[in-house]
């Protein structure tokens, strides 16, 4: 991985924690790890677009 790249995920890191730590001090750590385990359940269960079907348009005959 390149240095910049490295630097990139590096503050999305910082960007969760900081986030998650917010979420810490305004409603507990179990919203925070809830919130946290819903957008991992989403990440994991939502297509790429890339693999989305083609919308298809069903006329009756």
């Amino acid at each position: 991985m390149d240095p910049a790249e490295a630097a990139a995920k590096d503050e999305f890191f910082e960007q969760v924690s900081r986030v998650s730590e917010e979420m810490i001090q305004a409603y507990g750590r179990d919203f925070a790890m809830g919130v946290l385990l819903l957008a991992a359940r989403y990440i994991a269960q939502t297509r790429p677009a890339e693999a989305a079907p083609v919308p298809q348009i069903i006329t009756q005959p």
